[in-house]
């Protein structure tokens, strides 16, 4: 027979997962002594919206970067797997259903969801299958009182008469944090403000997803359209056509805002209509470095002009976008998301015929960016090494740093 082992199960929509979380979840791992802290993020919580639309997908991906390091940590995604709302007693009877014969389970919950506990759809069937171990913090007293009028301890000993379980009190650490505190702070721009509240790689995620940020309306992309189609000529407009609705469909499938991607892939070839001598005009003026390869090969400056036009005569200021028009021909070692969506998308539109894998490279690119990127490399590669003189050499830089990476 298997040793029975003590589980404690943390809950929360997670959006996103910060150090609080993660400061209840070592205190309880170390106070009850346990075995496995399981982190459940809610699919479709019954009682209140998902923020920001930030998807499942997304705050599942959080939470197991949050907990990669920690020990004895890890992800429960029941909830994340169901389509419809799920409430605490279904799938807790559910774990118990499936793991109970060799698991002891305590439930986390913070003091004030505490309070309102006996408020909960079938409080009774929650305790019929697990402790309830409480993250007694100081919180809004006032807020505690209001919602329920007894103090803590004559409440505690309340339920433990009610219901038919332990209530463990946990002490835990203050911790001034809270997840819609985070998305306003993310959503103006103050990201100094909570660099100490979110782990490294939750903070990396966010910005390498845009997550919490708006996203450019919808209007732009017509208006854009139609300043770009007056520029360039028919086939190339074509190509951008291609090229902006091939990155809005990378930028869905991988969790990029859409048209933040969609603005990129427009305007990747806005310098595309200027003559090599006004290229190389624009980089002397503006102080844009050239490379003796682009000297010698003006039209590889259309991605870092196009960079600079996307600035001052489309007034597209985001960082990410601009970078990713100036790196979209060549590629750069450690690319970011959105680097990643514009350079394939403009290898695979539906225009593009002659690139060889090309079918191959489509199925890949929309399954596993990072390998549809690697073989797009690959083969660039291997066309340019016909003719080394004419390669850049950050295309075989970018090509070498990902080559390391599948090692």
């Amino acid at each position: 027979m298997l040793a029975v082992k003590k589980i404690g199960i943390l809950g929360g929509t997670f959006n996103p997962i910060h150090e609080g979380h993660l400061n209840i979840a070592r205190c309880a791992r170390d106070f009850l002594s346990l075995d496995e802290v399981w982190f459940l993020p809610a699919g479709t919580p019954p009682h209140k919206d998902v923020a920001e639309h930030v998807s499942a997908w997304h705050r599942k991906n959080m939470v197991n970067s949050a907990i990669a390091s920690e020990r004895a940590f890890l992800l429960c995604d029941i909830e994340l797997e169901k389509k419809t709302p799920c409430y605490s007693w279904e799938t807790l009877e559910e774990l118990h259903a499936q793991y109970g014969q060799n698991a002891d389970f305590y439930f986390i919950i913070g003091e004030d969801s505490f309070a309102m506990f006996d408020q909960w759809v079938h409080p009774e069937r929650i305790c019929a299958v697990c402790k309830i171990v409480v993250a007694k913090r100081p919180l809004d007293k006032a807020a505690i009182k209001k919602a329920h009028p007894m103090a803590f301890n004559e409440r505690i000993e309340a339920y433990r008469q009610k219901f038919s379980t332990e209530f463990i009190e946990m002490p835990v650490e203050v911790m001034d944090i809270s997840s819609s505190y985070i998305r306003k702070c993310l959503q103006a721009g103050e990201m100094e403000t909570i660099l100490s509240m979110l782990p490294d790689a939750v903070l990396s995620y966010i910005a390498e997803h845009q997550l919490y940020q708006a996203d450019y309306p919808l209007s732009l992309i017509d208006t854009l359209q139609k300043k770009v189609k007056r520029e360039l000529k028919p086939e190339r407009f074509e190509h951008t056509l291609g090229v902006m609705y091939t990155a809005g469909n990378l930028a869905s499938v991988h969790g990029y805002p859409q048209i933040k991607a969609m603005v990129a892939g427009l305007l990747h070839d806005c310098a595309k209509c200027l003559s090599d001598e006004k290229r190389l005009d624009i980089c002397h003026k503006q102080k844009i470095t050239v490379t003796d390869i682009e000297n010698r090969h003006p039209h590889l400056l259309h991605g870092k002009v196009g960079a600079y036009l996307a600035k001052k005569k489309y007034d597209i200021t985001d960082p990410q976008v601009l970078h990713a028009i100036a790196v979209h021909t060549t590629g750069c070692p450690d690319m970011n998301l959105l680097d990643k969506i514009i350079y394939i998308a403009d290898y695979i539109e539906p225009h593009r015929d002659k690139a060889p894998h090309l079918e191959e490279i489509r199925r890949k690119s929309f399954a596993d960016i990072d390998a549809g990127l690697f073989m797009i490399l690959e083969d660039s590669v291997q066309y340019l090494s016909q003719s080394p003189s004419d390669m850049d050499p950050m295309t075989l830089e970018t090509y070498e740093y990902y080559k390391n990476l599948q090692k």
